[in-house]
């Protein structure tokens, strides 16, 4: 079994400035909402996984650690010293314990489960108090490979037909997860020893990391240039999410739309178009139109 890719979480300076942007994109972007660790953040939703677009909201609550001692808020701060751009991943968990256990015969060393709460704004205006339980694998020397199981216990308000109805450009789920590595051999087994031997196979420039919801990808910089010319000149340090892939119903509805908000893109055949880094949160999105089904 390996666990799917949930959310990734994508740091931006300004976070009302990018909910905007995310609208000019065409994604509906949920309400903003606080983290007891100093950080606030806006969702955007697809039926089976999310994007989160995260920022620094009260300064002042860096400093707080969990039971573990870990500072969340801490680690979105230090990805900004670098940059907008993708922070940590969280990926699925449907029972924590067993999941725990099973990073556990697989050779992570995850930090014990904790459990936080927040409220979640409605689409009805009810405010809802919201529980998630989080099992964090942090490698100090790679900070920005970091993933954390992530579980929600309050799952039936992340799939109500607001929250999933769709985007307007057509967006409807996360496909992949880009990775860029100056040595990929150095790196993949942190990600192996999270998914699994089995889910990790050698590709072109890398490997390949086949889980439950989209793949994530672990490149060298020429290969992730190879495949997405507007990420040329990346710096090959530090290891780092630099690109998601979304499928969508419809890349000429999408097109449509940017257009219609001043985005630009670059086409790289009839299916497929990128949206540059510099338009929201220092990431890659590519946009592949597939039939639905």
């Amino acid at each position: 079994m390996s666990f799917g890719i949930d959310h990734p979480l994508i740091a931006v300076h300004d976070l009302a400035a990018s909910a905007e942007q995310a609208r000019r994109l065409g994604f509906h972007v949920q309400p903003r909402h606080q983290h007891p660790w100093g950080t606030d953040n806006h969702l955007l939703f697809f039926p089976r996984n999310f994007i989160e677009l995260i920022g620094i909201g009260r300064p002042e609550r860096l400093g707080y650690r969990d039971d573990n001692g870990f500072a969340f808020g801490q680690q979105i701060a230090e990805r900004l010293t670098l940059g907008e751009g993708i922070a940590m991943v969280a990926i699925d968990s449907e029972e924590m314990t067993r999941d725990h256990q099973t990073l556990e015969a697989r050779g992570a060393t995850p930090l014990a489960p904790i459990v936080f709460r927040r409220l979640a704004h409605l689409p009805d205006g009810r405010d809802e108090e919201v529980g998630v339980a989080l099992t964090i694998v942090h490698r100090p020397e790679a900070p920005l490979l970091t993933q954390f199981l992530c579980q929600q216990l309050r799952p039936e308000l992340f799939r109500t037909a607001t929250t999933r109805e769709p985007h307007p450009n057509t967006a409807r789920e996360i496909n992949s997860l880009w990775y860029v590595s100056a040595d990929p051999e150095r790196d993949v087994h942190a990600l192996r020893a999270i998914h699994g031997e089995q889910s990790v196979s050698r590709c072109q420039g890398g490997y390949c990391i086949e889980t439950e919801k989209g793949n994530a990808y672990l490149l060298t910089p020429a290969s992730i240039e190879e495949r997405f010319p507007l990420l040329g000149g990346l710096e090959p340090e530090p290891t780092r999410a630099v690109a998601l892939s979304l499928a969508c119903a419809s890349l000429a509805s999408a097109e449509a739309h940017w257009a219609a908000h001043g985005i630009a893109w670059q086409p790289i055949s009839p299916e497929i178009c990128d949206i540059a880094p510099t338009v929201l949160g220092g990431t890659l999105l590519r946009f592949e139109e597939h039939a639905v089904t």
